[in-house]
């Protein structure tokens, strides 16, 4: 004779969940799923070239949801990385949606022909050279190639925002034609200094090369400009060395290299 063992309390209460409502249950979890990653898409797109702040009641009113959801939907991305927040300036993008991105431009046709262009320039001159994008407020270093035969390199780290004042700065100044962009782009900085700039973008529209010195840490920058196929700034390509080395005119062997090889990435 065989015995059965009694069924616990517990047990004996337990519901019994059929396929079916297991199923719709997960249906309802995907559901939702979706509609996180929607929204965060949707917060994400907000940004652009023109707006690489957004603040909460923007991003409320755009998501046409309440301000406590949206709150919270913003603080989870800020939490997992997509978001930087800055008390008084809002919402930025953040490091893993900047290395999403750069992973993303990492495969982008310029990139791919602008590799061993760098590194010929890099060897024929005998400096580093860097090429950037625009971040929204700033030049953002996209790729950077070393110059390997000095014993002390020097290099910018892939994924850093340039100030406005660096050389690929004033390049990218010159050509933004949105008034806003302008005053994003200047914005921290004195009266004078933004006035300075802003003297100096019609001269380096039209001789196509900007200068710049960090004359504390004893460097300089020049920089050109890469057109694309509509005739826009894509792309920024710059020579960066000491104060000793890189010259401050464009007469230089160094330069009219780094023009010309701006010149052959170029495609419009």
């Amino acid at each position: 004779m065989t015995s059965e063992k009694a069924a616990t309390p517990s047990e004996r209460i337990r519901p019994r969940v059929s396929a079916s409502a297991r199923t719709a249950h997960d249906g309802q979890t995907d559901g939702r799923d979706l509609q996180v990653l929607a929204r965060a898409t949707s917060v994400l797109n907000m940004f652009s070239t023109d707006r690489p702040r957004i603040d909460l009641a923007g991003a409320t009113s755009e998501l046409g949801l309440n301000r406590s959801t949206v709150y919270r939907y913003l603080s989870a991305m800020v939490k997992h990385g997509l978001l930087v927040h800055t008390q008084g300036q809002g919402y930025s993008l953040g490091p893993l949606a900047s290395r999403v991105g750069l992973l993303a431009l990492d495969r982008a046709p310029l990139i791919s022909r602008a590799d061993p262009v760098m590194q010929i320039l890099s060897e024929q001159v005998h400096e580093t050279s860097t090429l950037s994008v625009w971040g929204g407020s700033g030049p953002l270093v996209a790729r950077v190639h070393d110059e390997q035969s000095r014993f002390i390199r020097i290099s910018i780290a892939v994924g850093s925002t340039l100030p406005i004042n660096t050389a690929q700065g004033q390049i990218f100044l010159a050509h933004l034609t949105n008034e806003r962009s302008v005053a994003r782009a200047t914005l921290g900085l004195s009266e004078l200094e933004r006035a300075r700039l802003l003297d100096r973008r019609e001269d380096v529209r039209r001789t196509r090369i900007a200068f710049s010195d960090a004359s504390a840490d004893g460097l300089r920058c020049v920089a050109a400009p890469i057109y694309g196929p509509d005739g826009s700034l894509a792309a920024t390509l710059a020579l960066i060395g000491t104060l000793s080395r890189i010259p401050d005119h464009s007469g230089d062997v160094r330069v009219e290299a780094l023009v010309k090889a701006a010149r052959s990435l170029s495609t419009g």
